[in-house]
């Protein structure tokens, strides 16, 4: 029972954080979305992603990859769950948001985290047994084809805009209007 509080106090410090840097980026008129070249972020509220998380038995998981892992929340919170965790994003300043909200946060599970600066698109993603994805164009772009060769284990896919065809949705979670989807081969 100590070791499920000591989880929720660290779930409870990652979403505070993330509502201070959201606060602190709309305070000095910085939008909370970014084209990052290669795709779109945007931000996904803390409360919901846990949800989605915990409903979808993440802690039954070794590693998770967010593709496109953004200020890194889903990795943080997926650490915070006891798993593994990377996020991989083409965007300096996101993963530089990413190491910093880490280090500030300074969590004993933060040890299993890796963010990595890098095109998932240009990546081995096999090694995975979880991938995140709050996709920003269809799946027939390029990533379905990949996600066939690669995938070994579970994709969750957060939105209702682009969702993959070559895989089956097993689950879908809905928090607060925002739809999360388990898939599998």
């Amino acid at each position: 029972m100590p070791e499920l509080q000591t989880t929720q106090t660290h779930i409870e410090q990652i979403k505070a954080m993330y509502t201070h840097f959201e606060q602190f980026l709309l305070r000095n008129g910085v939008v909370l979305a970014k084209d990052t070249g290669v795709g779109y972020w945007g931000v996904t509220n803390v409360h919901d992603l846990h949800e989605a998380l915990t409903h979808f038995e993440i802690h039954k998981h070794s590693h998770l990859l967010d593709l496109g892992s953004g200020d890194g929340r889903v990795v943080l919170l997926a650490a915070a769950h006891g798993i593994k965790a990377t996020g991989v994003e083409a965007d300096e300043w996101l993963i530089n948001c990413s190491l910093d909200i880490k280090r500030k946060l300074n969590l004993p599970q933060f040890q299993n985290v890796l963010f990595l600066k890098d095109d998932f698109m240009k990546m081995d993603i096999s090694n995975y047994d979880l991938l995140y994805v709050s996709p920003d164009k269809p799946f027939h772009r390029g990533l379905e084809q990949k996600l066939v060769r690669e995938i070994k284990g579970k994709l969750i896919v957060h939105g209702f805009e682009f969702l993959p065809r070559a895989l089956k949705c097993e689950k879908e979670f809905m928090s607060n209007g925002e739809r999360f989807g388990l898939y599998g081969r």
